[in-house]
């Protein structure tokens, strides 16, 4: 179990890769394009903007307490809980 000052270590790192990971697709999409072929050629947004959105929505709880609500929980049950919540908003 995780508590305390390794909890918010482990915080601080899953922060740093998704600024790590926004900061990647941010560029991805400043060279590239924000609508690609769809399935029938049509116009359609470029994924990386759900992603991205998905990210920072992420990273917003993360550095927001969303994942610290519970201080007794441990600290990989907080990320889990966030991150099947990330996943389900994304689909």
């Amino acid at each position: 179990m995780i508590t305390g000052m390794d909890r918010d270590e482990v915080l601080e790192g899953q922060a740093a890769e998704l600024l790590e990971e926004i900061g990647l697709m941010r560029e991805e999409l400043r060279d590239g394009t924000l609508t690609v072929p769809g399935s029938k050629g049509q116009p359609t947004p470029n994924r990386l903007l759900g992603e991205l959105r998905a990210h920072t929505w992420l990273l917003v709880r993360i550095l927001g307490g969303g994942a610290a609500a519970d201080a007794a929980a441990p600290v990989e049950d907080a990320v889990d809980r966030l991150r099947a919540e990330w996943e389900n908003a994304s689909e």
